[in-house]
């Protein structure tokens, strides 16, 4: 079930309703949420979070916790956003499930959050962020959490630390909070230095891993960037290598029903054929500033992450002899990488991570790995929403069957486009 307004479904018509039918695997658990995916609704507010419970035959599993809290972060705008003038929006302010503070009369920087204390023992505390530009770092002042999941994907235990940096946009965290305080009321305001998480350093569970092949049947490289281009009077645009997305034009059938002879010159696609297999994208970031990509429909393992400290630092597996940034791999004493085997990749498997959304720094680039085998048409994207809009947006065109007369069986109408 995907929801992408145009590209799988059919955006929901004003005063109208529909019902999202979502049958949870037996093996899949954590932290999860929704949002709007017409237009910058996600901005507005259009989005929330749900958590999806692992059965346990121990009942004291949760029953010994004191309190379960998911927060739901985004920004705050005070200004119109259509007055940035084709600025990049900066948010004033910080909503936690919906609520912060802010002095409307001061709508220039950023004001604190107003805190609410309250002091449990042990917490289950799961985290999203559905900002629309920036990440944020969790940092616990009388406490320690230990890390359980990212992304609803089980991580090798780590040790207990205070502060994990940096949450992304469209990323999920689910934790095990322990106040460490030793007398009733801490001062909230004091942040000491405590051991750190970078959360980009933790691979995931072995168990997860174990499924990971050493490569991929196919390879495809993409580069991305927001230009200001005078034939387009100067307005950002954001392109996936020289396409700048936008829903097809005089569409009336989400395009997952339509032939791909059909779909117009503002789809860039990739396509993995008939049949399952395991793609490596690899996604070069030409920008200034560092994006979240997240593909719809799949879970991306993260084999690389990589900037330059000097130049693009971008990656091409067809003309460069290795990856930027890992060093050349030697066949004739090739190790197995933590997975059994002797093996010629480049990349450590074993401290790869399974994630539905992935920070790529600026002119950097970033090698994913998933399994192409839930059929659709699925969307790539920034998830930064003002990227989103701007154009950079590509689809991956997964096992499609296409009937003779070139329509796919179980094609609708839209009325609200």
């Amino acid at each position: 079930m995907d929801g992408a307004a145009g590209v799988s479904r059919c955006p929901i018509a004003p005063g109208s309703k529909f019902i999202y039918n979502l049958t949870v695997p037996e093996n899949q658990s954590g932290t999860f949420w929704y949002y709007a995916h017409s237009g910058v609704s996600r901005a507005d507010g259009l989005y929330g979070g749900f958590v999806v419970h692992a059965p346990s035959l121990n009942l004291t599993d949760r029953g010994l916790k004191s309190k379960e809290e998911e927060a739901n972060y985004r920004d705050f705008y005070s200004k119109d956003l259509l007055l940035h003038d084709r600025r990049l929006p900066v948010p004033d302010s910080l909503l936690i499930n919906g609520v912060g503070h802010f002095n409307c009369s001061m709508a220039v920087p950023a004001r604190p959050v107003d805190c609410i204390e309250h002091y449990v023992d042990l917490s289950y505390l799961e985290f999203d962020d559905g900002q629309s530009l920036t990440g944020f770092t969790l940092t616990f002042s009388d406490g320690v959490f230990d890390l359980i999941q990212l992304d609803s994907n089980d991580v090798e235990p780590q040790p207990q630390v205070s502060s994990a940096g940096v949450l992304f946009l469209g990323q999920h965290l689910f934790s095990i909070a322990t106040d460490k305080t030793t007398s009733p009321r801490a001062d909230v305001s004091n942040f000491k230095l405590y051991p750190k998480l970078y959360l980009e350093t933790v691979p995931s569970s072995r168990a997860i891993l174990s499924s990971l092949p050493k490569h991929a049947n196919q390879t495809y490289v993409v580069y991305t960037k927001i230009q200001k281009l005078s034939q387009n009077h100067n307005i950002p645009y954001a392109f996936f290598n020289r396409t700048s997305w936008k829903p097809q034009s005089n569409l009336s059938t989400p395009f997952i029903y339509l032939p791909r002879d059909r779909w117009d010159e503002n789809q860039l696609s990739i396509t993995t054929g008939p049949a399952p297999m395991w793609v490596d994208l690899v996604v070069n970031n030409l920008d200034e500033g560092s994006r979240p990509f997240h593909l719809h429909g799949h879970h991306l393992y993260v084999l690389h992450v990589y900037k330059a400290p000097i130049g693009w630092g971008s990656y091409n597996p067809f003309t460069d002899a290795h990856p930027p940034g890992l060093e050349p791999v030697d066949s004739a004493n090739a190790t197995d990488n933590g997975v059994g085997g002797g093996d010629t990749s480049p990349y450590d498997l074993s401290r790869a991570v399974l994630r539905d959304t992935v920070q790529i720094p600026s002119r950097g680039y970033a090698v994913l790995r998933f399994r192409a085998e839930n059929s659709g048409v699925w969307l790539f994207h920034c998830h930064i929403v003002w990227h989103l809009a701007n154009g950079m947006a590509m689809v991956v065109d997964v096992m499609r069957d296409e009937s003779v007369d070139g329509v796919v069986s179980g094609g609708q109408e839209c009325t609200a486009l």
